[in-house]
């Protein structure tokens, strides 16, 4: 028996409803490979229990003014307990009156928590809103942005995590809102015991490679990272630790030593997707997630298969080809988790899925005669068919996310989607007809769209909006490593900063005009789809799952009362964001993709119930 301790971490900030799916894949894998002492913590949800109760929310609350009324911090104060209840209550849940209720007190108690702090709200994709493009920006970030957070791991996440007497920390950081939070997560843990082997891993460490290995002083905070898929890799990292291999084997690790940085990158690799073990979520806490049924997350495949879309970088965040597990080892592996966890709602969360490799899993799943409903990603492809619909809605497809991004033929072929408004709209027919929801993920101001391309677009999403269940809408936003940063003149845009010195975001200037009267197309979209400020990705999969698609659009329109009707006192606005990006109004914190437009709600403290206002 192998005695290397090794604790693989999930830091703030991100969704506590349910669980990361890297941990227990990493945690089967090392378990198969002889490494019995290892602990999953999902500090993220750690911290959102301990932090979003009654008797630290007052201590907040005298510590510093949040920005919010008194009458509102009471209101929370008073409120949270119940609020943690709804989220996780099988019925309550699922009414949306008392969901939106709790969803606000939960949201409104980050911004009690961050009293005293300018510049952090705490929430599910939220806490600093510093920079991170150098080590500079990183150690301004760690030394001012500490917050409450920083309290909480100097206090009870570490002490808890070196309890376990750790050789190796890792952390797996998937989301931006964790980054700064990862930072002072490590610096916590050197502050306690420097000889913890720290290491880092997660789409956005593999983003932020060429920062990272810019500079050695980043050793402060991590000892070496992993860039790309470290399902095996990472592995053979704790096999090399624990005298079974040579360090200097291990692929695709980057190593910080004696001030230098050592990079073990091989672009060559490529993981066989049947040598992973299915996820054992049993390593998982499950009962103490925010919600009613866990969602569980894998990935049935990887990378693209397209790999063509002039705005999109997974090409360099992948760094390996589209390739899909086989469809009995994926089949299998649900009935296996579902037999553990008693969990029978998944996501299949690939970047996407081929429709005959769709086609392939549903087979499977029939054959293996289970019982669950998912959701999965998918292209507007020319090669999906009635026939193909039909059998992924019987094997309990009930949702499917495909990026539409354009309602626009010419910009369609700009961004080189390789689909067109025809082939979109058949699509969204044979899945309405199938019972399949579909949620279209629109981005506005694309390099060269006019003001009219963007409203053909807006017009595209209003006259199928009985066929599209959900519309997420943003902003385009240039991605390091995406083909129209790599040849912006193609596109008529100038770089104002060079992409190996940023993390991932770049700027840029587009000379295109967007002058217009009124509220933007992408404004009047989300005007169609107001829940989608409300309602995160996976609250609307349980949702559709569970009660059926349209749950919501029926909230928002037939349920509305009319604004003669409601009381006065308890109307509150809400400014329209994209998904996972609400903000109630009440405080002065900036929102994520904000637009001029609100909603009006009505709040009833007493049933604890929230009401759309017509």
């Amino acid at each position: 028996m192998v005695t290397t301790r090794v604790s693989i971490v999930f830091p703030p900030s991100a969704d506590p409803s349910l669980p990361y799916g890297a941990l227990p894949l990493l945690g089967a894998v090392l378990r198969r490979g002889g490494f019995e002492n290892v602990v999953l913590r999902d500090v993220n949800l750690e911290a959102f229990d301990a932090l979003l109760r009654p008797e630290y929310l007052k201590t907040a609350a005298d510590r510093g003014d949040s920005g919010l009324p008194r009458a509102v911090v009471d209101e929370v104060i008073a409120g949270i307990d119940d609020a943690r209840r709804v989220l996780r209550d099988p019925v309550d849940f699922f009414d949306p009156a008392k969901l939106l209720y709790a969803k606000r007190i939960f949201h409104l108690a980050g911004e009690v928590i961050t009293a005293g702090h300018p510049g952090l709200t705490f929430g599910k994709y939220s806490y600093s809103a510093s920079t991170y493009d150098s080590y500079e920006e990183v150690d301004a970030a760690v030394s001012r942005d500490a917050g409450p957070l920083g309290e909480y791991f100097r206090d009870v996440a570490v002490p808890s995590l070196l309890a376990d007497r750790p050789d190796v920390i890792g952390l797996s950081v998937p989301y931006f809102s964790q980054l700064i939070p990862a930072f002072l997560l490590a610096q916590a843990i050197r502050d306690q015991d420097p000889g913890v082997h720290i290491t880092w891993g997660g789409p956005v460490i593999t983003w932020g490679k060429d920062v990272l290995t810019a500079d050695p002083r980043f050793g402060r905070w991590l000892d070496s990272f992993f860039v790309g898929e470290a399902d095996e890799t990472f592995l053979h990292f704790i096999e090399a630790l624990a005298g079974r291999r040579e360090i200097s084997e291990v692929k695709n690790i980057i190593r910080y030593a004696e001030g230098q940085v050592i990079s073990q990158l091989d672009h060559a690799y490529q993981l066989n997707l049947d040598w992973p073990p299915a996820p054992d979520f049993s390593m998982m806490p499950m009962d103490r997630y925010f919600a009613p049924k866990r969602l569980i997350c894998l990935v049935p495949t990887r990378g693209c298969y397209f790999n063509k879309c002039a705005f999109c970088n997974y090409a360099f965040i992948k760094m390996a080809p589209y390739r899909m597990r086989s469809p009995e080892r994926i089949a299998a592996d649900v009935a296996e988790i579902q037999a553990s966890t008693g969990e029978d709602v998944f996501c299949f969360e690939s970047d996407v899925i081929l429709p005959g490799h769709l086609r392939q899993i549903s087979e499977a799943i029939l054959a293996a005669e289970l019982d669950v409903r998912w959701h999965a990603v998918a292209r507007f492809e020319k090669g999906f068919s009635d026939e193909i619909f039909t059998t992924m809605r019987e094997a309990g497809c009930v949702r499917l996310y495909m990026g539409l991004e354009s309602g626009n033929d010419r910009v369609l072929k700009a961004m080189v989607k390789g689909t067109d408004q025809k082939r979109m709209a058949t699509i969204l027919a044979q899945c309405h007809a199938a019972g399949i929801a579909v949620e279209a993920g629109v981005f506005s101001d694309f390099p060269s769209e006019t003001v009219e391309e963007a409203d053909e677009t807006y017009r595209f999403i209003r006259d199928h909006r009985h066929v599209i269940a959900r519309a997420d809408v943003g902003t385009f936003r240039l991605l390091k490593g995406a083909p129209i940063a790599d040849t912006p003149q193609l596109y008529g845009i100038t770089l104002r900063d060079e992409p190996a010195k940023r993390w991932y975001h770049l700027d840029f200037e587009d000379p295109t005009p967007r002058e217009h009267d009124g509220p933007t197309a992408a404004e009047r979209i989300q005007r169609l789809y107001p829940e989608v400020a409300l309602i995160d990705v996976p609250e609307d999969i349980l949702y559709t799952a569970v009660v059926g698609a349209g749950v919501f659009r029926d909230f928002f329109g037939d349920s509305a009362i009319p604004a003669a009707e409601a009381p006065p006192g308890d109307l509150q606005q809400i400014r329209i964001t994209n998904s996972g990006a609400v903000h109630f109004g009440v405080g002065d914190r900036a929102a994520f993709e904000a637009s001029s437009l609100t909603i009006t709600i009505a709040v009833d403290g007493e049933r604890k119930t929230i009401t759309p206002v017509a």
